[in-house]
């Protein structure tokens, strides 16, 4: 899963150059704004970036699993990954976690044994093709789950970032509006403005719940 880039910084870049206020103010009072510095430090960025990376960790843990143990039953392989991607398992949850994991480690041993066996019987050697079916069901549901996931985090990722920004751009505008100004450019544009309102645009981003 492609999740070593979050794409914050990148996304910040489509807040735009210039932050209009939308109101009148007396004079013509100008300011900038590091755009991406309140973006990437806001409280508000570093808890979703740690609730994405919460999300990629779940699912690589899932895939991992199920990697290491594919004879394990087609139904319960579904299952581990829905209630391991859950929000908020419940402890039954849990306790159906453990049980598919100790069910899953249990048919590796048994296929592991029965591969090993110098004479299965015919009930030993359908199990045996059983669990080789298992194996090649495994594997395509793993493809299919990699890409699944991957989808899944660019969407959350991308709707986290556009939250993000639409964040920026309110308290930008809130700041501006209170302390008078008319225009604030994003730093990159101006960079040599004297008036600069990042901590204060920071601030007000972490105090907004």
């Amino acid at each position: 899963m492609k999740t070593e880039r979050l794409g914050w910084l990148a996304a910040a870049a489509f807040a735009g150059a210039i932050l209009g206020m939308g109101f009148k103010a007396p004079g013509d009072k100008t300011g900038t704004v590091d755009v991406i510095k309140v973006f990437k430090d806001s409280d508000y960025a570093k808890t979703q970036n740690e609730n994405l990376q919460l999300q990629v960790a779940e699912r690589r843990d899932v895939v991992t699993f199920v990697q290491a143990n594919r004879n394990m039953k087609p139904e319960d392989a579904d299952k581990l990954r829905i209630l391991s991607t859950k929000d908020k398992p419940t402890p039954a949850d849990k306790d159906d976690i453990t049980r598919i994991k100790n069910d899953a480690h249990a048919d590796e041993q048994k296929a592991e044994a029965l591969q090993t066996k110098d004479k299965p019987t015919p009930a030993e050697l359908t199990q045996i093709e059983d669990y080789t079916k298992r194996k090649d069901a495994t594997g395509q549901r793993l493809e299919k789950w990699r890409q699944e996931f991957n989808d899944e985090l660019t969407q959350q990722q991308e709707k986290m970032n556009q939250e993000a920004l639409v964040r920026v751009r309110q308290v930008v505008q809130q700041v501006a509006h209170d302390q008078g100004y008319t225009v604030v450019f994003a730093q990159e544009v101006a960079p040599y403005c004297a008036n600069d309102l990042t901590a204060d645009a920071l601030k007000a981003m972490n105090a907004r719940k």
